[in-house]
């Protein structure tokens, strides 16, 4: 699966980005100036050639991602209910495309499918669409085209290419929405994963990483005003909930200090089962009880 240079090209279009959003004085959504996201980024400027130079480098170190993710898992263990498999459909970026681990049984779409087999009781069918460097704009436009319809829940990863990409915050505000309504456009719920932990992606030296983080809580505050306007979306907090695990490395984070481990996606995955779970139950789509 190619993604370095993709990947690569994002951190230098960050810097030429970082600039221009210097200049012009970036706002929140609501029209106050962030002046700490602005500092944020003026040092940005001043140290990111070097840096992303570095990230370059680093961002090779990651195991490249796994097949096609098309997976039926069965519960495990007693208490299977049987019947027809649980659709379950998993839009995103490298997170969804595997990168960081190295069989497809590590991916967080068979992690997450495979948990919520277990809380159901029912078989789970997951396909996942994911794209190393997709942004929103990339999923709406590419990815949920692919899918079609027919899934009874709708699981998304996508957001940090978006901060490393500068999306700007009034164009991401109208794409999140489509988005969202895309993919919940036939009345299945969606899960919604906020944004990981930016402070554990170490690979990213400071003050990239702090200018990053600074633009990844408005990003943040982006999706939230998207969810809270849509009924059939659930946004899950994963950052509050197990975001410091991640800080200083440790067993959840791979080898290139960017994208979650096996462990790490295991913990992403036990934060968003419950959520997918409780999605199914609330709409009454029929296939959990």
């Amino acid at each position: 699966m190619p993604r370095e240079p993709q990947q690569s090209a994002c951190f230098g279009e960050m810097t030429a980005k970082a600039a221009l959003w210097a200049r012009t004085r970036p706002r929140r959504i609501d029209g106050s100036p962030t002046v700490r996201t602005i500092s944020a980024l003026a040092a940005l400027v001043v140290v990111a050639g070097g840096q992303a130079a570095h990230v370059r480098r680093r961002y090779g170190e990651a195991p490249p991602g796994v097949p096609d993710i098309d997976v039926t898992v069965e519960p495990s263990g007693v208490g299977a209910q049987g019947g027809r498999p649980v659709e379950v459909a998993v839009f995103g970026d490298s997170s969804v495309a595997g990168v960081g681990v190295h069989d497809i049984e590590e991916a967080l779409p068979v992690q997450l499918a495979q948990r919520v087999s277990d809380m159901s009781g029912r078989p789970v069918h997951v396909v996942g669409y994911g794209v190393s460097g997709a942004t929103t704009r990339d999923v709406l436009v590419h990815q949920v085209q692919r899918a079609g319809q027919g899934h009874d829940v709708s699981v998304l990863v996508v957001g940090t290419n978006d901060v490393t990409h500068l999306t700007p915050l009034a164009a991401l505000a109208r794409t999140t929405s489509e988005l969202f309504s895309a993919l919940t456009g036939e009345g299945a719920p969606a899960v919604v994963s906020s944004l990981p932990e930016i402070r554990a992606m170490r690979v990213l030296p400071n003050p990239l990483r702090a200018a990053a983080w600074a633009y990844a809580r408005l990003v943040r505050r982006v999706q939230l005003r998207a969810a809270e306007r849509n009924d059939l979306v659930h946004l899950v907090d994963v950052c509050r909930a197990v975001g410091r695990e991640f800080i200083g490395g440790g067993p959840y984070m791979s080898s290139d200090l960017f994208h979650p481990s096996a462990a790490g996606y295991g913990r992403i995955a036990d934060t968003l089962a419950p959520a997918v779970v409780t999605a199914l139950r609330t709409h009454q789509t029929g296939v959990v009880s």
